[in-house]
């Protein structure tokens, strides 16, 4: 086996030769380079134009006079959870298949075909962070708020995202970049997550301040009491490329419902195995 790219070791970088029985990686870079505080580009790679809240929030109100508006996103969210956990934990594909058949089952197909297209901005939207100069932010927790989604009655108020900035700049330090540099693990938990905007700030900051790989060098877990923002949380941090454990419970009394796992927590199973029953 031999690596064709010059760079951080990927599994796109290696080649297997046919006439070696037992293929040996052997990158030609150190697997672990020392992190350093990144510079922001203007280059922008993302291969599509980015939606915006706005953009999303008027083609949910094309359609009000139709549905029901909290229910269409409440919906939204939980059939795009669904899509994206039934693509990589197979220990929960059945009972979540039939779940997301059951909703469906209750929109006409035009219907079907509105809930497409609004999950399609969502996860253009929440993906364009993973690009060269991709914004980070709580779209979901704005998208939330702005449709006036909350439950003021329960005192659910999402914290703007700059008020989640400040806390996480002021909560992460340079001790973080010898911990990457160790090819450690920084674990982050939040037992009352919301839509997962403080998540997303902390990861702006390891990612546009330090300069951390946060998909190799961090494991989030968090929880809440409402299923739908365990569905904006998972939707965010597996959209980033987080490897994150979502559990829909009650954290104080530790009554669980339901175990969301995202994607990077999946493919990179044997490095964060140790955090399955974190917390």
């Amino acid at each position: 086996m031999r690596k064709t790219m010059e760079g951080q070791l990927s599994i796109f970088d290696i080649v297997i030769d046919r006439e070696t029985e037992a293929p040996v990686v052997e990158p030609s870079v150190p697997m672990v380079a020392e992190p350093v505080r990144a510079e922001r580009s203007d280059r922008n790679v993302c291969p599509y134009k980015v939606p915006t809240v706005n953009d999303i929030i008027k083609r949910i109100d094309s359609a009000a006079y139709k549905v029901d508006r909290s229910q269409l996103i409440s919906d939204v969210f939980e059939c795009g959870a669904i899509s994206i956990s039934n693509a990589v934990d197979f220990t929960q594909q059945e009972q979540r298949e039939e779940l997301y058949k059951q909703i469906m089952g209750k929109y006409q197909p035009g219907e079907r075909e509105l809930l497409a297209d609004i999950f399609g901005m969502i996860y253009m939207l929440l993906s364009s962070v993973v690009y060269d100069n991709g914004k980070f932010s709580d779209y979901l927790g704005e998208l939330f708020m702005r449709c006036n989604q909350g439950n003021s009655k329960a005192g659910q108020f999402f914290t703007p995202y700059h008020i989640s900035q400040f806390m996480a700049k002021v909560a992460i330090g340079d001790d973080v970049i010898q911990k990457a540099a160790d090819d450690g693990i920084l674990t982050i938990c939040d037992p009352c997550c919301g839509g997962g905007g403080m998540m997303i700030a902390a990861l702006d900051t390891l990612k546009n301040d330090y300069g951390i790989n946060y998909a190799r060098h961090c494991f989030i877990e968090c929880s809440d009491i409402d299923l739908r923002c365990v569905h904006m949380t998972y939707l965010q941090l597996s959209l980033a490329g987080v490897p994150a454990i979502i559990k829909h419970q009650n954290s104080l009394t530790r009554e669980l419902w339901s175990i969301w796992k995202t994607p990077a927590f999946v493919f990179q199973y044997t490095r964060f195995c140790q955090f399955e029953n974190y917390a």
